[in-house]
């Protein structure tokens, strides 16, 4: 991976694990589990979800993914870099989460959210800053978007947590949003 390359990743994904931690940052316990409707997430639930999947994809790439080349020949993602951005900022329809990722009430509160969130967060950027593999021979398949190479990967949970972030601002801008 080019050294231009990395830093773009290495900045959409401080970028964006930032802008998420202070699109929680202020919220109060009555606003943390304040939903709009019945089927819809609270932050809590949104923080939830974004942290469940932040943890899993650091496991993935820091613990598996340099285990898992994608042999010579053997067809590479079918899905671009450009199109997972795309797809995952497009807010116009809503995508069921995967039910392993889906909220449940794993922390009580807003502090203990963020706190895994940035374990994980600072795990994952850690090992993206040390290793120096090219992380484009190494995939994994991902339940809905099919297999994704490791720089998708970081792409992937990159603008999943910015497509989140703006789930919540959306949230803290509603009518009857706690004050």
């Amino acid at each position: 991976m080019s050294t231009h390359r990395r830093e773009m990743v290495l900045g959409e994904l401080r970028a964006t694990t930032d802008g998420f931690l202070a699109a929680v940052e202020g919220v109060t316990p009555a606003q943390w589990v304040w939903t709009p409707e019945p089927d819809r997430w609270s932050v809590g639930q949104t923080a939830e979800h974004v942290t469940v999947v932040l943890r899993g994809v650091t496991k993935l790439v820091s613990t598996k993914l340099l285990s898992m080349p994608i042999p010579p020949g053997q067809e590479r993602p079918t899905i671009t870099d450009d199109q997972i951005v795309t797809r995952l900022f497009d807010r116009s329809r809503r995508v069921p989460a995967p039910e392993t990722v889906q909220p449940t009430g794993r922390w009580g509160t807003k502090e203990e959210c963020a706190a895994v969130f940035q374990q994980a967060r600072d795990g994952m950027l850690h090992w993206f800053e040390e290793t120096s593999e090219d992380l484009r021979q190494f995939g994994a398949p991902h339940p809905l978007l099919g297999t994704l190479d490791g720089v998708q990967w970081l792409l992937f949970v990159a603008a999943h947590t910015e497509r989140h972030m703006r789930q919540i601002r959306e949230l803290r801008g509603m009518a009857g949003f706690p004050e």
